[in-house]
């Protein structure tokens, strides 16, 4: 039974040694981008929701060589007409067509994965499925960096089925020997404008139930594509790497005040007991705001801005820049933004 064990060891070593030689392989022959550059790079996931703030972020950011990834060409949708315009390819393929995925990964130098599947209350079991087909496609290109989008603390067993999930992903990407960079998003800020809690906190009451005075970490769709066109321009720094992603860090009864002094409307915290969410059948969500209560993310925001400096939005900024204080917008005004 032990030289089995020793004959596994040596096994999983030569694989482990394999897989970082194709990766430094990869690299040595992968030059540092500059905003002139004319690799282009692939994204997928970001056709809804906000998923549009991502490509700003790139073309932002100089990134301007871009495919993106859609089930149809439909320019009558708005997201679709200002990628167009933006003269970003929009490509027709199916996360869940191998096929179209291969076609779509043609001529492509670099990857950022938004996500695997749409943005839904429940959690969407083809996620790691699609991953799997993406993977193999990416791998079959050769592509030099792959950036996915994950999820804070996927690194430190969450028990969070959402979290553990994106943690299954990143472990695919991997095993596949891609050269990738994790960037694991914090709370997204613009899920404060879905219907679920934008039209309370235009009322002044902002029901929250996390500690008033509990750290939660923030960041923006429109900084993931910014951060992740950044680390694609510098591959040779940030391959490998896995980075817990916050532009900002603020307590609920921070938020609040934000809320207050954006919309010109005192907003008071209230902190609802999570055991609601168990009446309303919610289990996912109850473990969700446990783990926030109890542990939640763990960003250095201080660093982050050292690290990407200008790329990085606080929350008062977001609430600015979107428009926060025009009650007559909703979550969609804000995709379309």
């Amino acid at each position: 039974m032990a030289w089995n064990y020793c004959l596994l060891l040596l096994s999983l070593d030569k694989l482990n040694l394999n897989q970082e030689l194709r990766v430094e392989e990869r690299m040595s022959n992968f030059r540092d981008r500059t905003e002139s550059n004319t690799d282009k790079v692939l994204l997928i996931g970001v056709t809804g929701g906000t998923g549009g703030n991502v490509v700003k972020g790139f073309l932002e950011q100089g990134v301007t060589n871009l495919r993106v990834i859609t089930r149809e060409i439909d320019l009558n949708r708005p997201t679709l007409a200002k990628l167009n315009n933006a003269g970003v390819e929009l490509v027709k393929a199916n996360l869940d067509d191998k096929t179209s995925l291969i076609a779509a990964f043609a001529g492509i130098s670099a990857v950022y994965c938004h996500a695997t599947s749409a943005d839904s209350a429940k959690i969407d079991p083809l996620e790691v499925e699609r991953a799997r087909r993406v993977a193999q496609a990416a791998k079959q290109a050769e592509i030099k960096h792959f950036v996915y989008n994950s999820a804070g603390g996927a690194d430190r067993n969450s028990g969070i089925p959402r979290i553990e999930q994106k943690y299954q992903v990143e472990e695919i990407l991997k095993e596949a020997g891609l050269p990738t960079t994790m960037l694991r998003a914090c709370l997204f800020m613009e899920e404060f404008w879905k219907k679920y809690t934008r039209p309370s906190i235009i009322k002044g009451s902002f029901p929250f139930s996390i500690q008033p005075d509990k750290p939660l970490h923030l960041i923006t769709t429109k900084d993931m594509g910014r951060v992740a066109a950044y680390v694609i321009k510098h591959p040779t720094k940030y391959i490998g790497q896995e980075i817990e992603l916050a532009g900002d860090v603020l307590t609920p009864k921070q938020m609040a005040e934000a809320f207050s002094q954006a919309q010109g409307l005192k907003v008071v915290h209230k902190e609802t007991p999570a055991w609601i969410f168990l009446l309303l059948l919610q289990k996912e969500l109850f473990d969700l705001i446990q783990w926030y209560r109890k542990k939640g993310y763990q960003a250095d925001v201080q660093r982050l801005r050292e690290e990407f400096p200008g790329l990085l939005t606080t929350f008062s900024e977001f609430l600015a820049e979107t428009h926060w204080s025009n009650a007559e917008l909703t979550y969609e005004s804000l995709r379309s933004h």
